[in-house]
């Protein structure tokens, strides 16, 4: 995918059909052992694919990888410190690997 290209939305195969979910709804996507888990308010969708094939396919500049086990929606992140972000009341732990990556896409003062 081009990186200058900003989807909308991505579509999931659910139940025989193609499920819009809109970027701005995702919270995070876990890795769910040969799943990704992707987490929305309003419901969780499970797909066959791992992290790496995720983002090597969806470059979204919302999207930020933290962990070898989760992308989060930078829009959603309400605080972090050094070892934890949280989404609400969801602490997503920060990899040491990803933490400057985290650091370089937010501003803090």
């Amino acid at each position: 995918m081009d990186p200058t290209i900003h989807p909308a939305a991505l579509f999931i195969r659910k139940d025989n059909r193609y499920q819009k979910i809109r970027i701005r709804d995702i919270l995070y996507i876990g890795a769910a052992g040969s799943y990704l888990e992707i987490v929305t308010p309003q419901e969780k969708y499970f797909i066959s694919q791992n992290l790496s094939q995720f983002t090597r396919k969806n470059s979204i500049a919302s999207l930020i990888r933290v962990h070898r086990s989760y992308i989060v929606n930078m829009d959603w992140v309400d605080s972090f410190n050094h070892d934890y972000l949280y989404v609400g009341s969801i602490q997503i732990p920060i990899g040491a690997a990803y933490r400057q990556r985290f650091m370089d896409g937010i501003r803090c003062f």
